[in-house]
């Protein structure tokens, strides 16, 4: 097996199944929500890898299931219920200096 580093520093991962179930999120889709995280970090100096997945196990209810972990942060778990929701979660992933 060869191992190589990666260059992305830090994972950010939204539930693609939670929108599916009867109790999923009112307001958002996983899909728009990871497209919103990958703009939202567009000009972060870490570089942050986002990803739809399958079942990540919380269930939330109303809400989106999101986890963010990596270099240099302690792993978190999100329940995102709206918009703000994803842009605090993308201010913890991605810190809040932009490049420049």
């Amino acid at each position: 097996m060869k191992l190589e580093t990666s260059k992305f520093s830090r994972l950010a991962a939204v539930c693609a199944e939670c929108e599916g179930r009867s109790d999923g999120p009112r307001h958002l889709d996983s899909k728009w929500a990871a497209k919103e995280l990958r703009r939202l970090g567009s000009d972060a100096l870490v570089r942050v890898r986002i990803v739809r997945t399958r079942c990540l196990g919380m269930y939330p209810r109303k809400a989106l299931a999101g986890v963010v972990f990596g270099e240099a942060l302690p792993a978190v778990t999100a329940e995102m219920q709206d918009e703000a929701d994803l842009r605090a979660l993308a201010r913890y992933a991605f810190g809040s200096t932009p490049k420049g």
